[in-house]
């Protein structure tokens, strides 16, 4: 079997020279997955058939399966129907990863709330440019849902995430929404204790609206800026309520 016809083969290729066998039989199965658009909860070979089917040992699978599981490309579920199967990766595998780099980088909290502030208003600048008017009938939305629910703090939780994510959808850049869904992930104020008052959540649907207008005026400059004046004004939020000036970026973040 080959990922031209959905089975998989021995991992020879002499691109992958210098790899580990392990790892090179992972990235043959994730081309295979790829390739085959196979969909999260699709079920893979059993290692017996596997292993055949690559031409390699327990040990070696095994090992693929585990890089793969670190991945977040397979889940491994045990049992009688068990076996390895496929998961579609989520940001917040990419969070651990990017979270390891950090620690061991030294970065702080303010460094992620600059990074933000450099990356996401790019996708505002993007998003004017390519955003659907059904897209911008759901940011419209999404600002109501947050001025309607302004009481209520996990409501307006969800409608903030909803927002930027939308934004970051509408850029068509599949790289920029993941590496901005990661970013979020690791950084939105909230795990690190900060609490939204009824206030606040209104003047943040406030400065959605902006963004909103802005995009739907078709003014990617404009789009640039608001999204840029509400990161930062954000960012001093956090760092006044939180502390987080200055903090080294933390485990389980």
């Amino acid at each position: 079997m080959n990922s031209d016809n959905g089975a998989f083969t021995s991992p020879r290729d002499s691109r992958t020279r210098g790899q580990k066998l392990g790892e090179r039989v992972a990235r043959e199965i994730v081309d295979v997955i790829v390739s085959n658009q196979m969909t999260s909860g699709t079920r893979l070979p059993i290692e017996s058939v596997l292993q055949e089917q690559l031409g390699v040992g327990k040990n070696t699978l095994r090992e693929a399966l585990r890089i793969l599981e670190a991945w977040g490309v397979v889940e491994i579920r045990r049992g009688r129907n068990g076996g390895p199967t496929v998961r579609n990766p989520r940001p917040e595998d990419l969070r651990e990863a990017l979270t390891v780099q950090l620690l061991f980088a030294s970065a702080t909290l303010d460094d992620v709330i600059e990074a933000r502030c450099c990356v996401e208003p790019q996708s505002a600048m993007l998003a004017a440019e390519r955003m659907t008017n059904k897209e911008m009938s759901k940011l419209r939305d999404s600002v109501q849902r947050m001025r309607d629910q302004a009481d209520d703090q996990a409501a307006f939780l969800e409608e903030n995430q909803f927002f930027h994510w939308q934004i970051a959808a509408s850029t068509g850049n599949v790289v920029m929404q993941a590496f901005l869904d990661t970013l979020k992930s690791v950084l939105d104020g909230t795990s690190r204790g900060v609490q939204y008052k009824p206030a606040r959540r209104l003047a943040v649907a406030d400065a959605h609206e902006c963004i909103v207008e802005a995009i739907a005026a078709r003014d990617p400059h404009r789009a640039r800026r608001e999204m840029e004046a509400h990161l930062r004004e954000a960012g001093r939020f956090w760092q006044k309520s939180g502390e987080l000036s200055g903090r080294p970026v933390p485990w389980g973040f």
